[in-house]
């Protein structure tokens, strides 16, 4: 919700974006690097979704007038003027906020998943997932694992990426003149997947093994009206991209 009452209606065709689930989505905004206009523009179309600040996300709301609907996190990456904001407007609006204890098994991400897993029954959208910090990274792409495995789409997305998993399940369809970038690459998730297809693209896949070893499936391109991506066996971690 916003201090403007930002009015959310569904207006982008979200076509590449499989649908999993229906219901309400949930956006989580994490302490990486957020781009504030596509975040800003993109809960513009979203119909009322149920926002968590995870730690030093808050400062990225804050910054587009956006307050969350859940605030978590242990706060010990947070300068000392968001830990205040967070307090204030939880004491002034009555926001939750859920001060995680630093010496913890999962991180702030993965507990701000956990909360959207529990709260909303809809798709999973993650800013602030991806920067800098590449342990975070690969991090925040291991417990997409978590949703899907709930039968929930999850997907991390920054101003060049947009990541998501493929298993035997859930197939992704990528409209063309929908995607997210020039680029498409699929890996693995883990050592191997079986049974790889990939079609309505410039290299396309027929039925293959990926292996961890190897950097094929990196840097595709569609070149037909649709992309489809199907795996038998394993998981496959799919990037679309941009420079």
């Amino acid at each position: 919700m916003s201090e403007a009452e930002i009015s959310r209606k569904v207006s982008m065709s979200e076509a590449g974006i499989r649908k999993i689930t229906s219901g309400r989505d949930a956006v989580i905004v994490s302490g990486g690097n957020v781009d504030q206009a596509l975040l800003k523009d993109f809960l513009r179309d979203l119909d009322h979704p149920f926002i968590i600040a995870a730690d030093r996300g808050l400062a990225a709301l804050r910054s587009i007038e956006v307050y969350p609907d859940h605030m978590i996190g242990d706060y010990d990456s947070s300068d000392q003027e968001t830990y205040e904001y967070a307090k204030s407007i939880h004491d002034r609006m009555g926001i939750a906020l859920t001060k995680l204890n630093p010496i913890k098994d999962d991180t702030d991400t993965e507990a701000a998943l956990s909360l959207a897993l529990r709260e909303t029954d809809g798709r999973i959208y993650i800013f602030g997932g991806t920067g800098s910090r590449l342990d975070h990274v690969i991090a925040n792409i291991a417990i997409l694992v978590r949703a899907l495995e709930e039968g929930r789409e999850a997907m991390l997305l920054d101003s060049n990426n947009r990541i998501r998993l493929v298993d035997r399940d859930h197939a992704v369809r990528i409209r063309r003149e929908d995607a997210f970038g020039d680029y498409l690459s699929i890996f693995p998730y883990g050592m191997e997947a079986r049974g790889v297809t990939a079609t309505g693209v410039f290299y396309p896949l027929l039925d293959v093994t990926l292996r961890g070893n190897s950097s094929l499936g990196t840097s595709n391109e569609i070149i037909e009206e649709f992309a489809d991506i199907s795996v038998k066996e394993g998981i496959l971690i799919l990037i679309e991209s941009k420079d």
